[in-house]
């Protein structure tokens, strides 16, 4: 599991690493440049002193220094100390014999040059002045060398080293424990928040406070409020379906209890029997219905059909055999049903299955409602980019302000003397949903009955299958 502290520590805390890898590479440089700076002017300024003390006698380069002074010079308590003087012509005058000579080929008359080399197994830092005999009898150039060991150069690296380095380590550690307390700080809302949800029962899904929430997550708790709002809504849609599938279900059953008393209280009249018989099968097809629109509304429901797998389809030859399996129930009410359809591409992206629930449901509710002897009528063309599947009756008809209503769940018109449990149209329009179409209700012609439209997008029969979304 990412953990969002870890995160902030290692982004805050990683880069302070290279930057004490840099202050240490830093301070080590110049620990070096000014310790060996300083020493090499040292060793320079022993070799001027040195070299005043040069004198040319008889075209010979001597050194007219008292054994004391030499003492003096070779003098060091940390390091060993070496010194060379070489004559005009590469001759030995004084010091000591083995010194390295300096890698320049040709020396320039008053110059200097700082150089490294092992004596006598140590490493040594070394200065080689060139002094010009000139206006002498020896009339060149003596060398004049002065070399020392390198411990006081190393310990005084070390402790510029030291000096530099431990107060950035301490300043590194400084800012790793504010970085560590601060982010603990920061995160302190997000701990609050993640308080104010566990407190909660299951039950409260109240907005939550916005007012201690940083800017930077409050769009996340606004979704996580708009998450609970929809939630919350279809909690209580699921509450009110409950409710009313409940009521519609006790109603059929308790017919059916009520009319199984009666038959067998009635033991000596066949008639009454028969009678009773006859309301429990009504009941029972009643319940029945009820039950296989419930089961179909619970399928179609947005949760339900997140995996609904829509292809290409023609809806003429879909309607034709819907339609056609609803001729015997119009004929037992003389009901004249009928199919049109224009010639064209009728096809559509659907679900086969739930197209057929979506006919017969308005085939079904247009027979429900039409008088004896009136006719209904399912048409199919296409208009531009849209396939039009409508069903048209010439029943009583819907009034303008209860149009909207009649696709609730459970809503019934009163007065019109049938039986249903007003989910027909709530499920055709939850199926249309499912098919991005669009469900419209308007009078019939000559302003009788009921014309109920659903508009499908069109498309061509090689276009491929898509998932259904919401």
């Amino acid at each position: 599991m990412t953990s969002l502290r870890r995160k902030l520590l290692f982004r805050l805390l990683t880069p302070l690493l290279p930057l004490l890898l840099l202050g240490v590479a830093a301070a080590f440089y110049m620990a070096n440049h000014f310790a060996n700076l300083a020493f090499d002017r040292s060793l320079f300024r022993a070799a001027l002193a040195l070299a005043d003390q040069v004198e040319v006698v008889g075209g010979q380069v001597v050194v007219d220094l008292p054994q004391a002074a030499f003492d003096m010079l070779e003098y060091d308590k940390d390091d060993w100390i070496y010194y060379r003087v070489t004559g005009a012509n590469g001759e030995f005058v004084t010091g000591y014999t083995e010194l390295p000579a300096p890698p320049v080929a040709k020396p320039i008359p008053g110059q200097h040059y700082y150089y490294t080399a092992n004596y006598d197994g140590k490493d040594i830092s070394v200065v080689a002045f060139y002094l010009s005999l000139k206006g002498t009898s020896a009339n060149g150039v003596a060398i004049i060398q002065v070399g020392e060991t390198t411990s006081k150069r190393q310990r005084m690296v070390t402790e510029i080293i030291l000096g530099m380095v431990l107060p950035q380590l301490l300043m590194v550690m400084i800012a790793a424990l504010m970085v560590w307390r601060g982010v603990g700080r920061g995160l302190t809302p997000l701990d609050a928040l993640r308080e104010q949800i566990t407190s909660r029962s299951h039950r409260d899904l109240a907005p939550l406070n916005l007012n201690d929430a940083p800017r930077e997550v409050q769009p996340m708790v606004e979704a996580m409020n708009d998450l609970m709002a929809r939630l919350e809504q279809v909690l209580a849609q699921q509450q009110r379906f409950v409710a009313d599938a409940s009521h519609q279900l006790r109603t059929p059953l308790a017919g059916l209890k009520t009319q199984a008393e009666i038959a067998l209280r009635e033991q000596q009249d066949p008639e009454q029997v028969k009678h009773a018989l006859q309301h429990i099968l009504a009941s029972s097809d009643n319940l029945s219905h009820l039950i296989t629109q419930l089961l179909t509304l619970a399928r179609i429901e947005p949760e339900a059909a997140d995996t609904l797998q829509l292809s290409v389809l023609d809806l003429d030859p879909l309607a034709r055999e819907v339609t056609g399996g609803w001729v015997p129930a119009a004929l037992a009410k003389q009901i004249d049903l009928g199919f049109e359809s224009e010639t064209g591409p009728n096809t559509v992206l659907g679900d086969g299955v739930l197209l057929r629930e979506l006919l017969s449901n308005l085939i079904d509710n247009a027979i429900r409602y039409t008088q004896a002897g009136g006719s209904v009528t399912v048409t199919l063309r296409s208009e531009m980019q849209e396939v039009l599947l409508c069903v048209e009756d010439n029943g009583p008809g819907i009034p303008e302000e209860k149009r909207e209503r009649v696709f609730e769940r459970f809503y019934r018109i009163l007065g019109t003397g049938e039986e249903g449990c007003g989910l027909g149209l709530a499920i055709v329009r939850e199926i249309a949903s499912r098919h991005q179409a669009t469900v419209t209700l308007e009078a019939g012609a000559e302003g009788r009955g009921v014309r109920m439209c659903v508009r499908f997008a069109r498309c061509a029969a090689s276009e491929p299958a898509a998932p259904a979304v919401d």
